[in-house]
C-alpha cells in the first residue's frame, strides 16, 4: 500500500528530517523541483514551458522546475507577481536569474505560446481560496488549458483544499500533479481527484522522518495496490467442498436479491440462500438455478456462515425491527446494505463485541447513520469515514470508495463512473459477503469486494448494466 498523507502529517515529516536529521530543507526542495521537471519532460517534451510560482515553498519548487527545463535546453518562462519569501525559494529564485530564465509581468506574457503551464502557486498549506495575483494566475492556468496547453501542478493544484479536495472557490484543472513526498487525501477525493488528473509521487525522502521523531512513525491511510489485495484473497484448492467455502444467506428482495446472490457466487462461496418470503419468489427473475430459496424463517447460524441483510428489503416499522435484531444478535458475520441501513440510522453506532459487522453506506446513507448532511459527507470523506469505524467496518462508497476498520483507512485507486447504475451496489454487497463466508476477516473482505467490483466495473460496456458486472466479476481470475 502506499502511504497517504492530510497537510499537518506531511508538515510534521518534513519538519522532522529537515530540523531531526539535519538534511536541508532547500536539498529536499531540489530533489522535489528535478523530480517534477522529469516528469514533465517526459510527458510533454515539446515547447515553451510558463511557470507561475507563488511566494512560499511551492513557488521554489517551481523555481527548480524552472532551472532544470532551462538546464535541458526547453524554452521557459516565469511569472512570479509575490516576491519570494522563503529562504530555499529566494535561493532558487535568485539561481534562475543567474540562469537568465526571463520573468516576465503579465500573464499574458506568460501563457501566451505556452505549450505547458506549471502551477507552482499554493501548496498543501492552502486553507482559503486564492487571492489577487494568483487568483488571476488560477484563471489564466484553465484559460490556457481550455486552448489546448498542458497543465502540470506541484504538489497540489492551486485552489484544491489538500485534505478534502474541495475548490476553495475556484481550482486550477491540471492534466498532471506532481505531488512531493506522499500521496495527499484531497488528491483521492471529488473534486480534488478530478482537478490533480495524472498524479505522481516524488519520493523526496520523508519516510526517513520517524528516525528523529517516532511520534511521526504510526499511520492510518493507505492507497491500495493490487498486491495488497492478492495477499488477502482466498485460494481455494481441489480438495475443497462446496461447504469449504462458506454459506451467505441474503435477506433481500426482487431484483436486488438475485444481483447480490450472484454477487456472493462471484467471490467464489459454496452455497448462496435467498431468504425472501414465498409469496416474493415470483419476482425473482433472472435468478440462476443454483441459488436456494426459502422462507426467512430458514435462517440458521449452524448453517449459513454470513449474513448478508438490506437489498430491496424495504424500510417499514416490522422490518427495520426486523434489521436490528439481527445486527445486535446475529452470532456470525453480517454485512448491512441498502435499506438495512436506512433501518440501522443512528444506531448502528457500535457492532456487538467478536462480530463481524460491515455497512456499505454512500454519502446520503452515511449522514443517516451520523445524523449530518449529504453535503457534510461529501466536504470531508475522510473524517465521515472515521466516524463511521464506530458501526464496525464501513466502506463509504463514491469516487475512490474508503475502506475503514478500527486501525487503518484504505482507499480504492479505481474511480469508476460505468458503477453509477442501478444495482451494482447489490452485487458489492453480496460479493463481500461471499468473501467474508470463505473466512476473509472483515476488513479485508470488505477492501476485496471493493476492489474486485471497482476492477469488473471499468470492464464493463458503456452504458453496460449491473448484470453486466455480474459477467465480469466471473471473469476475473483472482479468486479460486
Amino acid at each position: 500500500m502506499k502511504r497517504v498523507c492530510d497537510a499537518e502529517t506531511v508538515r510534521s515529516r518534513d519538519a522532522a528530517v529537515i530540523e531531526g536529521l539535519g538534511i536541508p530543507g532547500r536539498a529536499l526542495m531540489e530533489i522535489a523541483g528535478r523530480g517534477a521537471a522529469f516528469a514533465l519532460q517526459e510527458r510533454f517534451p515539446q515547447g515553451p514551458v510558463a511557470v507561475l510560482c507563488g511566494p512560499g515553498n511551492n513557488g521554489g519548487d517551481g523555481f527548480v522546475v524552472a532551472r532544470w527545463l532551462k538546464m535541458w535546453g526547453r524554452d521557459v518562462r516565469l511569472w512570479a507577481p509575490i516576491p519570494a519569501k522563503t529562504m530555499d525559494a529566494k535561493a532558487n529564485r535568485d539561481l534562475c536569474d543567474r540562469q537568465q530564465i526571463p520573468t516576465v509581468a503579465s500573464l499574458e506574457e506568460a501563457m501566451g505560446g505556452a505549450a505547458v503551464g506549471v502551477d507552482a502557486m499554493l501548496g498543501t498549506g492552502q486553507r482559503s481560496s486564492p487571492r489577487g495575483g494568483l487568483a488571476e494566475g488560477v484563471r489564466a492556468l484553465n484559460d490556457a488549458r481550455r486552448r489546448g496547453t498542458r497543465i502540470v501542478a506541484l504538489d497540489m493544484p492551486t485552489g484544491v483544499h489538500a485534505d478534502t479536495g474541495q475548490i476553495l472557490d475556484e481550482g486550477v484543472r491540471a492534466d498532471l500533479t506532481v505531488t512531493f513526498g506522499h500521496h495527499k487525501q484531497g488528491l483521492w477525493c471529488v473534486p480534488g481527484a478530478i482537478e490533480a488528473g495524472e498524479v505522481v509521487v516524488i519520493d523526496i525522502g520523508l519516510d526517513l522522518a520517524p528516525l528523529a521523531d517516532a511520534r511521526v512513525g504510526g499511520h492510518e491511510t493507505w492507497l491500495l495496490e493490487a498486491r495488497d489485495i492478492q495477499a488477502v484473497l482466498p485460494h481455494g484448492s481441489d480438495q475443497d467442498a462446496k461447504w469449504n467455502r462458506g454459506h451467505v444467506a441474503i435477506r433481500a428482495n426482487a431484483g436486488a436479491a438475485v444481483l447480490c446472490a450472484h454477487g456472493a457466487f462471484c467471490a467464489g462461496a459454496g452455497l448462496v440462500t435467498l431468504l425472501v418470503p414465498r409469496a416474493e419468489w415470483p419476482r425473482l427473475s433472472g435468478l440462476r438455478p443454483e441459488v436456494i430459496v426459502a422462507e426467512p424463517a430458514s435462517l440458521n447460524p449452524t448453517r449459513h456462515d454470513v449474513l448478508v441483510i438490506g437489498p430491496a428489503l424495504g424500510t417499514h416499522a416490522a422490518m427495520c425491527e426486523v434489521v436490528r435484531e439481527q445486527w445486535s444478535n446475529w452470532p456470525n458475520g453480517l454485512v448491512a446494505d441498502a435499506d438495512a441501513l436506512t433501518a440501522l440510522g443512528a444506531r448502528a453506532l457500535q457492532p456487538p463485541p467478536g462480530r463481524a459487522r460491515i455497512i456499505t453506506p454512500h454519502a446520503a446513507e452515511a449522514a443517516r447513520i451520523l445524523g449530518s448532511t449529504r453535503a457534510a459527507v461529501d466536504a470531508d470523506r475522510f473524517q465521515a469515514a472515521r466516524a463511521l469505524r464506530r458501526a464496525g467496518v464501513a466502506i463509504l462508497k463514491g469516487p475512490h470508495s474508503l475502506i475503514v476498520d478500527e486501525r487503518q483507512i484504505r482507499i480504492s485507486p479505481v474511480r469508476c463512473g460505468r458503477l453509477a447504475t442501478a444495482g451494482t451496489g447489490d452485487v458489492l454487497a453480496g460479493l463481500i459477503g461471499g468473501l467474508l463466508a470463505r473466512g476473509v476477516p472483515a476488513p479485508d473482505a470488505a477492501a476485496g469486494g471493493v476492489w474486485l467490483h471497482a476492477q469488473a466495473g471499468v470492464q464493463m460496456p458503456p452504458r453496460g448494466t449491473a448484470s453486466d458486472l455480474v459477467s465480469k466479476l466471473k471473469g476475473l481470475s483472482w479468486i479460486f
